[in-house]
């Protein structure tokens, strides 16, 4: 985009292109609202817990097959036309590269992400760097884009994020602005508290003031725990505007305070780095003509309704066989005082009316009563792709070990899938760390050769790739089978072996596997000294 010159046409510039960014974010908030109730609890927002939330439990499964903490592992590849020497700076940068992405806590921050992005449809994580990168997650309800027809973060010309802010921190935030005074003046504060009213209640005044709105509403009078945060401080408003600048092929990055007061206008490369956006975006479940994409939950929302409302069912039903309906037939009198004396312990009944009996209507229970309830389960399982066999539980006609591995390879084509869209992801965001570390770190490090060198000396033409999908455990076993397959027959050496298994106390093994090898070659030149000189040959002499 062309940002304008002028001061005031700039202003009214970057106040439109925030207008346009948030037109969907009050819509999708109230949608957001309702998957995390769904996703939490079960049920919607004015309905009581569900007995049995069904969706908390898959949705953490599924994001159990599509990314793991614990092995995913990076590697750098290079471009085709990077000079070979560069190769041997690749496993000081990899090594390097792995430690800073464990020690900012990345791992953690990309997994619970991961979980709320399977939640809504899509989430944000957000780089800052300050004494290195440390990544923040985003709710996607805090971001808006310019285009939502188009998808991919990089093909939008703006982008915004929404924070709130307490005024004593904005106050020392702004310690070096030389107009701080009179920009706090102009700004206005606002609890970001959320409506203390619950939602049942505000929808039974709203229905009394418009009659044409009718019906029931499901409300929790004893109340429970919603999981949200309540925020007792003034907090203002805060609008991060990232726009492209085609006069200076870089993000401008434009800092908004409510009611529109611009505090900062500066280029991204002072924030982040030249070029790039410090956002990447986790969307499982891409749409090509819907920027956010499809929401996992969304889509096992009717299923836990059809569980809630045959649980409930089955409940009723077995309520009714304990204490079944009760028939007086022939009595007279206050007949709720005899019904209350026929259920008590030792209760007595007695009548003079000729002929008067009680009878109890028990309704009769069905041997597959929860057959219907597997039903639905078994739905919850195809809607997301998830086999018997992948849950570890054994299938009928399994012969031997090779058959079930097998049959978990095939059945997991649908979550590889998806796992592959994750890593785009961790690969988008492992890159911008190396980036970091070429424009920010100082370190020094040691390549293969025993040369010193930074980062920044590193080629920029380079991409992180996560290193034999290790981000995910379905491709765990195929990996370790090739990893034993190549070793059997001389194609890596051990200690590359170690480095593709990962076992614990890793770098100790690989010392004691030097230590070894040196033993060995200490003995066998020990053996070679010490072997007898062949019959008939001449000994060696030494020269003078």
């Amino acid at each position: 985009m062309r940002i304008p010159d002028d001061p005031i046409q700039r202003e009214y510039f970057y106040n439109d292109l925030v207008d346009k960014c948030s037109v969907s974010i009050q819509e999708r908030t109230g949608t957001y609202d309702s998957l995390r109730s769904y996703y939490l609890f079960g049920s919607g927002l004015d309905a009581p817990p569900a007995y049995y939330n069904k969706i908390y439990p898959h949705i953490d499964q599924l994001s159990s097959f599509l990314y793991s903490a614990e092995t995913t592992r990076f590697t750098i590849s290079l471009g085709a036309s990077v000079n070979k020497h560069e190769q041997t700076k690749i496993p000081s940068l990899t090594g390097a590269l792995n430690d800073d992405w464990l020690n900012s806590n990345a791992d953690q921050v990309f997994a619970q992400a991961l979980n709320w992005a399977l939640c809504y449809n899509s989430t944000f994580i957000k780089l800052i760097q300050k004494n290195g990168l440390h990544p923040y997650m985003v709710d996607p309800r805090c971001i808006g884009v310019y285009r939502e027809d188009t998808p991919h973060t990089d093909r939008q010309e703006a982008l915004i994020q929404i924070y709130y802010i307490t005024r004593s921190e904005l106050y020392a935030r702004l310690y070096s602005h030389p107009q701080r005074e009179a920009l706090l003046a102009r700004l206005q504060m606002g609890q970001s508290q959320e409506n203390q009213v619950p939602d049942g209640i505000q929808r039974l005044i709203l229905s009394a003031t418009d009659p044409t709105m009718y019906g029931n509403v499901n409300l929790n009078i004893a109340g429970m725990q919603q999981y949200k945060a309540r925020v007792a401080e003034d907090t203002i408003k805060m609008t991060e505007l990232w726009v492209w600048n085609d006069m200076t092929e870089d993000y401008q990055c434009v800092t908004i305070a409510d009611p529109n007061v611009i505090i900062y206008d500066r280029p991204g490369e002072s924030m982040f780095l030249k070029g790039e956006l410090p956002f990447i975006q986790l969307c499982p479940t891409p749409q090509y003509d819907y920027y956010w994409g499809i929401s996992e939950v969304a889509r096992l929302v009717f299923l836990q309704d059809m569980r809630n409302k045959r649980m409930t069912e089955i409940l009723d039903l077995l309520s009714k066989q304990v204490t079944p309906p009760t028939a007086l037939i022939g009595f007279t009198g206050l007949l709720d005082e005899k019904n209350f004396a026929l259920n008590r312990v030792g209760g007595l009944l007695s009548t003079d009316m000729p002929n008067a009996k009680v009878e109890q209507l028990a309704p009769s229970i069905p041997n597959d009563l929860f057959r219907e309830i597997a039903e639905i389960d078994q739905m919850f399982e195809e809607a997301s792709g998830i086999v018997n066999v992948l849950q570890g539980r054994g299938e009928s006609g399994v012969r031997s070990a090779g058959h079930a591995s097998q049959l978990a390879r095939l059945g997991s084509s649908r979550a590889k899938k998806r796992a592959l869209i994750i890593e785009d992801s961790l690969e988008k965001m492992a890159t911008l760390y190396l980036k970091a570390m070429q424009s920010y770190s100082d370190r020094i490090y040691t390549d293969d050769t025993g040369n010193k060198f930074i980062a920044d000396q590193f080629t920029k033409d380079f991409v992180v790739k996560v290193d034999a999908h290790s981000n995910s455990p379905i491709f765990t076993e195929d990996l370790r089978s090739l990893a034993f397959a190549l070793a059997d027959r001389g194609a890596i050496t051990k200690e590359r072996l170690i480095d593709i298994l990962e076992p614990p106390m890793k770098q100790l093994l690989k010392e004691d596997l030097r230590k070894m090898e040196q033993a060995q070659q200490a003995a066998q030149e020990m053996q070679k000294q010490q072997q007898p000189t062949p019959e008939g040959a001449a000994p060696q002499t030494q020269r003078r």
